[in-house]
């Protein structure tokens, strides 16, 4: 087994912020494969959104649905797991997160007071317009189960004051490239420390290291020992520091190719 675990932001980390190409990371995906390295994806997409890249990108590993909702783990898997785990399928599920029916009536009434369209309820092709995504993409991106998405249309409104709304019905709200994203009390950090402890019962000298680009991805890279911000689209980084963070200065997946060459050359 490596000495390293990988955990990744996916849109506009190991995926391009525009084509969703990973193409510029080939090289870093070889190596991780040849090194047999765990990657985990840990994403605001849906479970539907990151099964089809696992199965591009022949990746086994579990992985974290919208922003900490669940965490998903092959029922094949070595790891030890919780006694509280539910069995779905193909996978061990540890869910953190509200399901979209609980969310249901509290992004009602957000939608009542502030002008949002909300990812789950919009036509699909609409969808498209807005991420360019395909038709078939869009639609798994609207497969919501453990969060809701939406973008705020009125741009005079703050995030602040929408924060504090969302924060009144007991709720979490945090940004990622594209859109907001309505939570109940978990995140990504959460998921990621839950995954993290089970990898290091098998070897706990394992190194954690953790990749992203966003607002949504900084309670990801709290966590692991070695947290790598890559640039966004216009080279430029979110605003944030943290101790021993590093920034990448190439962006989206040439910068996730970057960080993990180096670490795994």
């Amino acid at each position: 087994m490596s000495d390293f675990v990988i955990f990744t932001d996916l849109d506009g980390t190991l995926l391009d912020h525009y084509t969703y190409s990973w193409d510029p990371a080939e090289q870093a995906l070889q190596r991780i494969r040849e090194t047999k390295t765990p990657l985990v994806m840990v994403s605001s997409k849906t479970r539907l959104e990151i099964e089809a890249l696992r199965r591009a990108l022949d990746n086994t590993d579990p992985f974290i649905s919208e922003n900490g909702g669940a965490v998903f783990i092959p029922a094949d898997s070595n790891l030890v797991l919780p006694r509280d785990t539910k069995k779905r399928d193909d996978y061990q599920i540890i869910v953190l997160g509200l399901t979209v029916e609980e969310l249901g009536q509290k992004l009602d009434r957000l939608a009542s007071r502030f002008p949002i369209k909300v990812l789950s309820r919009m036509d699909a092709a609409e969808v498209t317009d807005l991420t360019g995504l395909t038709l078939d993409q869009a639609r798994l991106a609207q497969t919501r189960e453990y969060g809701e998405a939406f973008i705020l249309t009125d741009k005079s409104i703050s995030e602040k004051t929408l924060a504090a709304a969302v924060s009144g019905q007991g709720l979490k709200l945090t940004r990622g490239g594209r859109f907001y994203h309505l939570l109940g009390g978990n995140d990504k950090a959460g998921a990621v420390e839950i995954l993290i402890g089970l990898y290091r019962q098998k070897n706990p000298d394992l190194v954690t290291i953790g990749l992203g680009e966003s607002w949504n991805d900084i309670p990801l890279l709290t966590v692991v020992d070695k947290p790598f911000l890559v640039a966004r689209p216009d080279e430029t980084h979110i605003s944030v520091n943290l101790p021993g963070l590093n920034r990448v200065a190439l962006a989206g997946p040439a910068g996730f190719n970057q960080a993990v060459m180096d670490l795994l050359a």
